[in-house]
């Protein structure tokens, strides 16, 4: 089997709500499983089933790691976009301020402003820490000749969302790996016992119990879920 391929042709986001109402279905049915299989459906049955739903529960959460990503992502585009006014602002202040301990040239207003056109993420974090360094200490300074808090607040903000997003990026590449071939052996460890249970519920209730076999069929199942979820027919989420 390709290591992308998943053993259920539903959606991703469907895995965990189908195995929930199985599992109560079987709760509930539990004695007929038993009598069916007693060597099966021993109690350890169960406690694999929930730690292979806690298994996915845990690689499904990357999710919300990645939409915070994208939030700081939009976040930076922004405060980019209004870095040139703040360095040139900066500079004409830096330009005009006495006392100042570091000369104008290396007080890093140059290097930010190369790392910002070159798009250089990482070194623009680098050249704005050496630059924030440089304000403080000579904020009295700089404050004197009309530097605004709010602008310096600016300046500390970009930074800060850089060194998040560095890091952020570095576990959204895991999670990626994770959302690929390391969770679809997920998926399959929980698939597992969730077919065996669809299997042999048939097995007990296609002729003894019409009721109870909608609960062990797969597409009525699956509707169930889809009607609690808001009835979405949006594509799958599955590889391939």
């Amino acid at each position: 089997m390709d290591a992308l391929q998943l053993p259920f042709a539903f959606r991703i986001s469907e895995l965990l709500p189908i195995a929930r109402l199985l599992r109560a279905s079987y709760q509930r049915d539990r004695a007929d499983f038993v009598d069916l299989l007693p060597e099966d459906y021993k109690p350890k049955f169960l406690a694999d089933y929930d730690a292979a739903v806690g298994a996915v529960e845990q690689a499904t959460r990357s999710s919300v790691a990645v939409a915070r990503r994208q939030t700081i992502t939009a976040r930076i585009d922004a405060l980019l976009e209004a870095l040139p006014q703040l360095l040139n602002r900066l500079e004409a202040r830096v330009r005009r301020a006495e006392g100042l301990t570091v000369s104008a040239k290396k007080f890093g207003i140059e290097a930010a402003r190369r790392d910002r056109n070159n798009d250089e993420h990482e070194g623009l974090a680098d050249s704005l820490n050496t630059l924030l360094q440089n304000i403080e200490t000579d904020k009295t300074a700089l404050l004197a000749k009309g530097q605004t808090q709010a602008e310096i607040d600016q300046l500390q903000e970009l930074y800060d969302d850089l060194v998040a997003d560095s890091t952020a990026q570095g576990s959204s590449l895991s999670d990626q790996r994770l959302l690929t071939a390391d969770n679809v052996q997920l998926f399959r460890a929980l698939y597992a016992p969730m077919k065996q249970l669809l299997d042999d519920g048939k097995s007990l209730y296609k002729t003894a119990d019409k009721t109870k076999l909608k609960d062990y069929t797969l597409r009525n199942v699956r509707q169930q879920v889809r009607k609690e979820q808001g009835g979405g027919a949006g594509p799958d989420a599955q590889p391939g």
